[in-house]
């Protein structure tokens, strides 16, 4: 990987297809200037916040409405991810055919997909609350019935926004792909400032939006956000079309785009293996991870959210120090990062010695205790975040429908692994063993 790496630097990278009066295909040699990579940088920040305080949110409000049980926070976890996959792979697949049919930008199709995920703000507790009311028309009171209808309820709740979020991924890599045709790193630099916001949405959420301003008054400044983002979207597409001159470009080269990587190659279908592989363990460990820290950081509430805060924190440090790489194009193997995951995913296990740490069972967190289970995930997570965002650059090289469904196929893994972990293993193993 890292001799890919290296070659991707010095080898022609793939140009955004244009078709000009006379029927050439040509490639539009464009790079975008400082400033809007860095309103892109903040756009997808502030994507990755509101996300996070939509997962955070509804899942207290899960909890509230169907019980404080591990299979609810598995069902919002597995349905969130579900909405990602399908969105992320539906995006990729569908935009390049909406920017030519209506010829509109891709940030226009982007601006959309945020208005619509910051209506889900207000559709949603509405949703709960109807869903809560059925189940308690319906008088189910064994627990397979229960369970069964409200993961059915949270499906219908939060699907159709997560889809959303999920498209928000290849519609603004189809946009840099307009700006900047050389530009093959798009994925990760898009990935690191959606994993910043998320884990700072994680964070403030649980210990300061909900507490000052509860549930409602929180989604709604996430909508906000979501506003926020899709106006400025706008802005950045009528900003475009103004400064387009009209006629063909002045710097073209005939070419045509390159293919994406044949499925059937051996190393694309390793590639899809490990993307699909590591989503499903990471998200099936985060579960188990809140469930067995709980005693520690005591509420499950509060266990989830730290973990998850944790986990996004130590996963940017990953995904930035991958981008540093990149630059210098000395990116680590895969080989070197997968023997790096096998040697760090065993150290929460270590953690949670009782001889290491201290449980209070006076309802208050001990810190020293807290502090080392929770950087026991770290060393793992930086992993991922690295080794992630390396494999859909190298897959994709900013193709935005191979991206889509190279991130379909990591998010996939995350579906099953919360699912796999709650119905399965925990039940039948426990904690430790399923760790």
């Amino acid at each position: 990987m890292a001799a890919l790496c290296r070659a991707a630097a010095t080898s022609p990278r793939p140009r955004f297809l244009k078709l000009v009066p006379g029927g050439h295909d040509v490639y539009r040699v464009s790079r975008m200037n400082q400033f809007t990579r860095r309103v892109l940088f903040l756009l997808f920040f502030l994507s990755g916040f509101c996300s996070l305080v939509y997962q955070v949110v509804w899942t207290r409000l899960a909890f509230a409405t169907f019980g404080i049980i591990t299979p609810v926070l598995s069902v919002v976890l597995s349905v969130f991810m579900l909405g990602l996959a399908v969105g992320a792979w539906a995006g990729g697949l569908f935009i390049a055919s909406l920017v030519e049919r209506t010829g509109l930008s891709a940030v226009a199709f982007y601006a959309g997909a945020e208005l619509v995920i910051g209506l889900g703000a207000f559709a949603v507790p509405k949703l709960f609350a109807a869903g809560g009311n059925f189940l308690l028309a319906a008088g189910e009171t064994d627990s397979f019935g229960y369970l069964s209808w409200s993961a059915l309820v949270l499906a219908v709740a939060i699907l159709p926004w997560c889809v959303f979020m999920g498209a928000t991924f290849p519609l603004m890599m189809a946009y840099v792909r307009e700006r900047d045709g050389q530009n093959t790193g798009s994925f990760s630099f898009l990935y690191l400032a959606n994993v910043l916001g998320a884990m700072s949405g994680t964070i403030l959420t649980a210990v300061v939006l909900v507490e000052v301003f509860g549930f409602h008054h929180t989604l709604r400044i996430a909508a906000a956000g979501n506003f926020t983002i899709a106006g400025t979207s706008i802005w950045l597409g009528w900003k475009q079309r103004k400064s387009a001159a009209p006629g063909i470009p002045d710097e073209t080269v005939p070419a045509a785009l390159p293919d994406p990587p044949p499925s059937g190659q051996p190393r694309t279908r390793f590639a899809q293996w490990i993307l699909f592989s590591t989503g499903f363990c990471a998200m099936a460990m985060e579960v188990i991870w809140t469930r067995t820290f709980t005693p520690i950081l005591k509420t499950q509430v509060y266990s989830f959210a730290l973990v998850v805060f944790t986990y996004l924190g130590a996963t940017f440090l990953g995904s930035w120090w991958y981008r540093h790489h990149r630059k210098k194009n000395s990116c680590w193997s895969v080989g070197a990062l997968l023997a790096l995951l096998m040697a760090t995913v065993i150290l929460p296990i270590l953690a949670n010695d009782p001889r290491l740490v201290h449980i209070d069972w006076m309802h208050t967190i001990d810190i020293p205790s807290a502090v080392i289970v929770l950087a026991s995930i770290c060393p793992f997570c930086a992993g991922l975040g690295y080794l992630t965002p390396s494999l859909i650059d190298e897959y994709a090289a900013g193709n935005p429908a191979v991206a889509g469904k190279a991130y379909a196929i990591n998010v996939l893994g995350c579906i099953l692994g919360p699912l796999f972990a709650c119905y399965v293993v925990l039940p039948e193993i426990g904690e430790r063993y399923a760790l």
